[in-house]
């Protein structure tokens, strides 16, 4: 029985996780701007939810940069172009 190896790239991988990190950023976006309305009448609450989409639409920018500051990691590989595939999409890093 041959055991498969699954192909590695470090662009894939920093692929895949800033696709996560920006898809759960988005998600705390999302239901923290919902929960809005809940603190209507609370001075208090409502301050803490608009600090904290704040610091999740910072967060976002950060990672935005991080992405552009390094493009070059982030680049498919060539074995990624031949193939035309995106790498492994269960790769468990």
């Amino acid at each position: 029985m041959t055991e498969r190896i699954k192909p590695f790239t470090k662009n894939h991988v920093l692929r895949l996780t800033t696709k996560n990190m920006r898809r759960h950023i988005d998600v705390s976006i999302r239901k923290t701007f919902e929960r809005v309305q809940d603190f209507d009448g609370n001075q208090e609450k409502s301050k803490e939810v608009f600090e904290t989409l704040s610091i999740l639409h910072t967060m976002r920018k950060n990672l935005d940069d991080f992405q552009a500051a390094f493009a070059e990691d982030f680049k498919q590989s060539s074995t990624e172009q031949s193939t035309g595939t995106k790498g492994t999409p269960d790769v468990n890093v």
